[in-house]
């Protein structure tokens, strides 16, 4: 009499924990890179039909600087001149303000 082979089931079973700890350290790698600043130069991100004119004004409205476009029109580089700037271009419509890298970095069309 032969052994039984092992479930195929089971087998994918025993790899869930490693692909979910796998996950998690990729997440949390990206979330550490993009880590924006307290105050200085960071991406500012609204949501994808708000005009330009909106994220602009809601910049300026907030004590922040336009630094530059980004390569997505729903994200601008900016300059938070205190920490309180996040808090309050979240206030004016902004998602989340994200590290001034990778698709969030300037173009270099307002230099």
């Amino acid at each position: 009499m032969r052994p039984a082979e092992p479930r195929r089931d089971s087998q994918i079973g025993q790899l869930l924990p490693a692909a979910a700890v796998a996950m998690f350290t990729i997440f949390m790698a990206f979330a550490a890179v993009h880590v924006p600043p307290r105050q200085g130069e960071m991406g500012v991100v609204f949501a994808p039909w708000t005009s330009q004119a909106e994220i602009l004004g809601a910049v300026i409205e907030a004590g922040g600087r336009i630094v530059d476009t980004s390569r997505l029109p729903n994200v601008i580089v900016a300059y938070g001149l205190d920490e309180g700037f996040a808090a309050r271009i979240r206030d004016r419509g902004a998602w989340f303000t994200i590290a001034a890298i990778g698709l969030c970095a300037g173009t270099g069309s307002l230099s």
